[in-house]
């Protein structure tokens, strides 16, 4: 740990990792070191976004109790009506809370820390914990997150992750998905429809020159990303009831996210979706979910 206490420094072999609990839970960088140098493997947060604790602008960041956007900020729930503030800039809530919240410490170690977010009723009218556990290897990274329902009634729970993998020249995404949700002007989806072929991640998808900002459906929990350039590739597993992908790359920049997430966009007024992914979770139930990021050669 750093000596203000904001920054958390992790090391397996030729692996580090950097987390600021004060931003969100986040991660500030997943680098493995080699004869040539250190290599990114999540885009780094810069500068600017540890001084600002901006959890977008991070390399890694929870999505808790819920992933993306909610439209409006409006749903209902078993017969109760909910409205939440909408985020700056959006007309839509986006991505829940434990990214704009600072977390606590509850262990470290060499090579791996815990971090806890108590979320009281608000707005979002449940009150839950989530435990978030980041644990580095010599074969790759680790985390795991633990959601507890608080309250006296059944709380819509989901959780996902929002990596920022470092993109280079050539960089190809494999993912075993059926179908792709178009999106509206606000990034809702629209349309689910086959996948196009610029798209089918079931046979790899080269990232130069496309750009993608939409949830992908009929995930098995396995996505790919192979980086030529440098030799090496990523493979994302993820264990629990995951079954969507969210695929962002915006156009020119040196990163991608493949986003691991157990609902759909919007999944609260999407619940006639047979795959809408929503988990009622009961009063002190335990929603888990890994997500094991492991690094190879090509």
């Amino acid at each position: 740990m750093n000596g203000n206490g904001t920054i958390i420094a992790l090391r397996s072999g030729r692996m580090t990792l950097t987390a600021v609990p004060r931003c969100g839970g986040s991660l500030a960088s997943w680098r493995l070191s080699t004869a040539d140098g250190p290599v990114d493997l999540f885009r780094p947060a810069s500068d600017r976004a540890l001084a600002g604790a901006f959890a977008p602008d991070m390399a890694c960041f929870p999505l808790v109790p819920f992933s993306n956007r909610i439209g409006g900020g409006r749903f209902v729930f078993q017969g109760r009506e909910v409205k939440l503030e909408t985020d700056p800039g959006s007309p839509h809530r986006i991505h829940g809370h434990g990214w704009s919240s600072p977390w606590t410490v509850g262990a470290v170690t060499d090579n791996a820390v815990r971090m806890e977010f108590d979320h009281p009723a608000r707005d979002w009218p449940w009150s839950y914990r989530t435990v978030q556990t980041l644990a580095l290897d010599d074969d790759g990274l680790t985390i795991a997150l633990d959601l507890v329902n608080a309250s006296d009634s059944d709380m819509p729970a989901g959780l996902g992750l929002h990596p920022y993998f470092a993109k280079s020249p050539g960089s190809r995404v494999f993912a075993d998905v059926r179908a792709v949700w178009d999106n509206d002007e606000t990034i809702l989806p629209r349309q689910r429809r086959a996948l196009p072929a610029a798209w089918d991640f079931r046979h790899g998808v080269v990232m130069d020159g496309l750009a993608l900002d939409n949830g992908f459906t009929g995930w098995t929990g396995k996505a790919v990303l192979e980086r030529p350039r440098e030799g090496l590739c990523i493979t994302m597993l993820a264990d629990g009831p995951f079954g969507h992908l969210i695929v962002y790359a915006p156009l020119g920049e040196p990163y991608l996210c493949l986003e691991p997430v157990t609902h759909m966009t919007d999944a609260l007024n999407r619940q006639q979706e047979p795959d809408a992914g929503v988990i009622a979770l009961p009063p002190g139930e335990r929603l888990r979910v890994t997500v094991r990021f492991l690094l190879s050669r090509l």
